[in-house]
């Protein structure tokens, strides 16, 4: 696998709870978020709970101002009331007095209640109250016993004065609780007044410090999360592209460095993948060449060569040979490809001796891979060194449980032979073997009907004798003799003479019959004169006008010349039984090394070979000379027979 760019293996299953780095982040920038913005609302709370008690102290302020207003009203009350009691004498004046006088204790309680907290304001309440229930008990009482006598001292001055002087006091004692309560007042709105700049600046620093930290959360996430996402994103658009090749940096922390580990090695993976999808493809495409031409069965040395070939292209090998062992220790070069530069002698026999892969092969029938080329002159071994490689592999060829030879790989830098390259080279000479099988069968099979065919004509010239010179000549004796016999009897015997002419002319007939029949068993001027006075008998014979054309007169050899009449002649008996022709056209012609014959008809077509029309057995005699024979018999448009037969009859 090729370097990852500083990519390092996938992380095993839990690794990335180890390490966590990327959670743990997140963790702290989101915990650190939360105790700002925690932090501003605290503060905030804390400012409005002082703004809250800032307004509950004024609230009770007022509310204590409003008792001391009411508490000093009771004061004048009392004074006006007395005072004009003591002048007029009216005991109207003192409503004012006795109302004072019956509210004081409540509106004593009040104040005291609300300054209850402060305990200074709680003492000058007490004072005050006191103030008044001396002015009461002390002075109004006294000045009201005295006016209700009648005494005048109740109207002295010195009386009036000590009056005016308690008022005075109550009226001092009065303004230093109010004086204190505006001072606290004053000190509450301050403490307000701060406290809502504390909420103000809480705010605002809980508002920027929230988007401060939002902005560089945000820019964290970028260039850790959405950065590397995007830039995986991209690397596999381009996988799906098939830029197998490409990498991400592996800059990031936690799972996202997992992840972009992870994705580049699932790169490597695909590219060694695709590297090997297509050594393989590039193989199987070898090896179905490789079949097509075992298929179609290509001569053995295209055949062998082309496997060599394909073996030392697909190992990147310098050279290729496949080689077939012979019974006296050697072998023979039936194949081979290399280099240029470098020249593998096909047809060469060499010796299985020495160290190497083809006596390794040989002892052991199983595949080998062998750095040493050690053996004598005209040896594999040598053959191979002076090509000078330094590693080979070899698999056996091994044909119906028979080591029929081996293929050869080697390389002149041993590491050009990967590991497996024996199994690789396997598959090739499995594909010879079966080359070679199939080979020796069809050599074996077109020489046991080329021998069924020898034999049969043999048969037929064996029958074709044994007629002429046997029945044949008994007949044509026993006629003769009857025609002695005829001769001999008296003239007068009408009787006699007619029955002995008629059994004379019934031989005849059966003679004529006896011909017809040896001439189709085996013409014998077939072989006496060979193909072209034969064909131009036929010629004659057919009951269709046949229009025959002649390119040599040349004898061919037996076979060729029986497989061709007898061509011929089922050719024009299948256009005289089936046909409806007018005409036939037969050409025969000899030529680079072959006998052309075409036999075409204007007839009603649609000959059919596999449904028993003579031309199956026609066309197993032409094959069995190693020739071809194609039939196209399109309804209506005629029947065109085309055969090519090697002129040396060879099979």
């Amino acid at each position: 696998m090729s370097t990852l760019d500083g990519a390092g293996a996938a992380p095993r299953a839990g690794e990335v709870l180890v390490t966590g780095g990327l959670t743990r982040r997140m963790v702290l920038a989101l915990g650190l978020l939360m105790v700002v913005i925690a932090g501003a609302f605290i503060a905030l709370l804390l400012a409005i709970a002082d703004l809250r008690d800032s307004a509950s102290a004024a609230r009770d302020t007022r509310e204590e101002l409003i008792a001391l207003d009411a508490l000093d009203k009771l004061g004048v009350d009392l004074e006006t009331g007395l005072r004009g009691f003591v002048i007029t004498r009216e005991a109207r004046f003192l409503s004012p007095w006795n109302e004072a006088r019956a509210a004081l204790p409540e509106r004593a309680d009040v104040l005291e209640r609300l300054v209850a907290e402060n305990a200074d304001q709680l003492r000058r309440a007490r004072a005050i109250t006191r103030a008044v229930r001396s002015y009461i008990n002390d002075y109004g009482h006294p000045l009201l016993a005295a006016a209700r006598r009648g005494d005048t001292s109740a109207r002295s001055v010195a009386v009036t004065e000590e009056g005016r002087r308690r008022i005075d006091a109550l009226g001092a004692q009065v303004g230093r609780f109010r004086a204190t309560e505006r001072a606290l007042i004053t000190e509450r709105q301050e403490r307000a007044d701060a406290a809502a700049r504390r909420a103000v600046v809480a705010g605002v620093a809980g508002l920027a410090g929230s988007v401060v930290l939002l902005g560089l959360f945000a820019a964290y996430l970028m260039r850790a999360i959405v950065g590397p996402v995007l830039r995986a994103a991209a690397m596999a658009d381009r996988l799906a592209g098939g830029d197998l090749a490409t990498r991400m940096p592996t800059t990031g922390v936690g799972e996202i460095g997992v992840l972009e580990r992870s994705f580049n090695v699932m790169a490597g993976s695909l590219e060694d993948n695709r590297d090997e999808l297509a050594e393989l493809a590039a193989e199987q495409a070898a090896l179905r060449r490789v079949a097509t031409l075992v298929a179609r069965g290509a001569p053995p040395p295209e055949m062998f060569s082309a496997v060599a070939e394909e073996m030392a292209q697909r190992l990147g090998a310098n050279v290729a040979t496949v080689l077939r062992y012979e019974a006296d220790g050697t072998a023979t070069v039936v194949g081979g490809w290399s280099r240029p530069g470098t020249r593998i002698p096909i047809g060469t026999r060499l010796r299985v001796a020495g160290e190497g892969v083809a006596v390794s092969v040989l002892h052991t029938r199983r595949p080998a891979r062998v750095e040493r080329f050690e053996g004598p002159p005209g040896s594999v071994a040598a053959f191979l060194r002076s090509l000078g490689v330094h590693s080979s592999v070899g698999s056996p060829i091994v044909v119906e449980d028979t080591l029929w030879g081996v293929a050869i790989v080697a390389a002149a830098r041993p590491e050009a032979l990967s590991p497996g390259s024996e199994e690789r080279i396997a598959e090739f000479t499995e594909l010879v073997a079966t080359a070679i099988a199939n080979a020796e069968g069809r050599a074996e099979l077109a020489a046991s009907r080329a021998r069924i065919v020898a034999t049969a004509d043999e048969t037929r010239r064996r029958l074709e004798r044994d007629l002429h010179d046997g029945a044949q000549q008994r007949l044509v004796s026993l006629a003769l003799r009857l025609r002695a016999a005829a001769g001999a009897i008296p003239p007068d015997l009408d009787e006699v003479h007619a029955e002995l002419g008629a059994t004379v002319e019934e031989l005849d007939e059966v003679l004529d019959g006896l011909r017809e029949i040896s001439r189709g068993i085996h013409p014998a001027i077939l072989s006496e004169g060979g193909l072209g006075p034969a064909l131009r008998t036929l010629a004659r014979r057919s009951s269709v006008p046949v229009k025959l054309h002649l390119q040599t007169d040349a004898r061919l050899a037996d076979r060729v010349e029986v497989a061709a009449y007898y061509v011929v002649s089922e050719a024009l008996t299948n256009v005289a039984k089936h046909a409806s022709a007018s005409v036939v056209e037969v050409d025969v012609d000899a030529r680079d090394g072959r006998l052309l014959l075409a036999i075409r008809d204007d007839g009603v077509g649609g000959a059919d070979p596999t449904r028993g029309s003579g031309l199956i057995g026609l066309k197993d005699r032409v094959e069995a000379t190693g020739g071809t024979m194609t039939v196209e018999s399109p309804a209506g448009k005629g029947t065109s027979i085309a055969v090519e037969l090697p002129i040396d009859g060879g099979v």
